[in-house]
């Protein structure tokens, strides 16, 4: 039997990007707040019409606080949700103010059907039992997603009414309170099978689209995740007062060492330099494929204008040492072209990204290895054909 117990009572701890998708699937319904909250004030509404019982009405009323609460609570955590993607200690912020008010709310709930069966009326004992059973089937359903709190509501409501039952006395509730008991062994083996298929879902979800985030070839981020993460990279550096650079480069003479060589070749010296760009890249950073050979690298918490030119210089060290592939020596370049937005000049997401694509062609209308620091809309003049071009080993700065 202890087995037994423990079986049912075991649940793994999930990552944590997983455990915030179940936190935040506690508070996606909403609906079944409300409809609670009508039927806790149709039934004490009705409790109190039969019997009079002010203690009753006290409960229904304080059910209806609680539960408006909790709504207005789920609000709140959907306009923060709006306004970013949720953290690990948010998340957990959040599913403390969810168990909190649910512990509550299932105390009352509990409190009022022990009240109902001292009442000795077997019509409200029949109604409390009703309403019962369907808060307990909704808890089993909504909070599966968290099992411990699913399951510790069902005891907070469960066990008082079975006491009661089995102080009433007789075959009818002896039997009553064998059924809440077989009702919670049946729930806690449902909360597990539905926390195990959710997780089992979320798990592939994510894995899924992980995928779609990821450059095939090399396993950076692609163009996707750039979109998707850049905007609230940019405004999480300018909340903080931080400076932030983005690097756009592409390679130089790649195309004749993949037309030469051939495209397997080809694969394995972008695999390659995706390796190198990673050894240069912090975990805060975000390094991505766009496509070819062209690649992004955005440098997070950048203290100076110096750092971001350096981690540039290394890009083009790196990325210039020869590639041994197949036996075959090949030899590349760079050409780098930097963003920089600081907090006196904060910019957005799409600005810097032109501005770094104009640095890039800057660069490479003056050769690898010179690099085009751009901190204004001005920052990249026109060249013309024909225009005098700086010795390529400078770096520029135009402000």
């Amino acid at each position: 039997m202890t087995r037994f117990f423990a079986r049912l009572l075991r649940f793994d701890r999930p990552s944590d990007a997983i455990y915030i998708e179940l936190v935040d699937s506690l508070f996606s319904l909403v609906p079944p707040m409300i409809f609670l909250a009508i039927s806790v004030g149709v039934i004490g509404a009705a409790i109190f019409a039969r019997t009079g019982d002010w203690l009753v009405i006290g409960l229904t009323v304080a059910t209806l606080v609680v539960s408006a609460e909790r709504i207005l609570m789920a609000l709140r955590y959907r306009r923060a949700r709006a306004a970013g993607p949720l953290s690990f200690a948010a998340a957990c912020g959040w599913e403390k103010q969810f168990a909190t008010r649910s512990f509550i709310t299932t105390s009352i709930v509990g409190t009022m059907g022990v009240l109902c069966f001292t009442l000795h009326d077997p019509e409200i004992h029949m109604l409390m039992v009703g309403m019962l059973f369907a808060y307990a089937a909704g808890t089993v359903t909504r909070v599966a997603y968290r099992p411990k709190l699913a399951i510790l509501n069902l005891l907070i409501l469960s066990t008082p009414s079975m006491i009661a039952c089995l102080f009433l006395g007789g075959t009818i509730y002896w039997c009553l309170a064998f059924l809440i008991v077989i009702f919670l062994l049946g729930g806690f083996e449902t909360i597990q099978h539905l926390h195990a298929t959710i997780v089992s879902q979320l798990t592939l979800k994510l894995r899924f689209a992980g995928l779609a985030r990821r450059d095939a070839l090399t396993g950076l981020s692609n163009r996707l995740a750039l979109n998707e993460n850049l905007e609230a990279i940019v405004a999480a550096a300018s909340h903080a007062g931080r400076p932030l650079a983005i690097h756009s480069l592409d390679l130089d003479n790649f195309k004749q060492a993949n037309d030469r060589f051939g495209h397997p070749v080809g694969d394995a010296v972008l695999r390659e330099v995706a390796k190198r760009l990673s050894w240069l890249t912090r975990e805060n950073d975000l390094l991505v494929r766009l496509g070819g050979d062209e690649f992004v690298l955005v440098q997070a918490d950048v203290t100076s204008r110096e750092q971001a030119l350096a981690l540039a210089t290394r890009i083009i060290r790196e990325i210039a040492t020869t590639y041994q592939i197949n036996g075959n020596a090949i030899q590349l370049g760079t050409s780098v072209g930097i963003a920089m937005m600081t907090p006196e000049q904060p910019l957005t997401a799409e600005e810097l990204l032109d501005r770094a694509d104009q640095a890039l062609y800057q660069a490479k209308r003056t050769g690898s290895g010179f690099m085009v620091h751009a901190v204004a809309p001005q920052l990249v003049p026109t060249l013309q054909d024909g225009s005098e071009i700086e010795d390529a080993r400078k770096i520029v700065n135009s402000n």
